[in-house]
């Protein structure tokens, strides 16, 4: 099964872009391949990061309500 594309217009720094399409010249590279193994690593790892991130965060979360319901429930006595 064929992947779909679809065209996207996007503004980049000329200078950087031209210093992009030198290097992927040298081994016959395409921008189009390019720009989809940023996207590709970008998208696992932006999701990994952020999925840990959360976790973390969370658990700090659940770990310092627990610490103000005790601090509470010894004051309420």
């Amino acid at each position: 099964m064929a992947k779909k594309k679809t065209r996207v217009n996007i503004s980049v720094d000329k200078e950087l872009l031209d210093k992009a399409k030198t290097k992927l010249t040298l081994f016959g590279g395409k921008l189009s391949t390019l720009f989809n193994a940023f996207l590709a690593d970008f998208v696992e790892t932006m999701g990994k990061d952020a999925v840990k991130g959360y976790n973390i965060l969370e658990k700090k979360m659940n770990e310092i309500e627990q610490r103000v319901k005790k601090f509470e429930d010894k004051f309420k006595k």
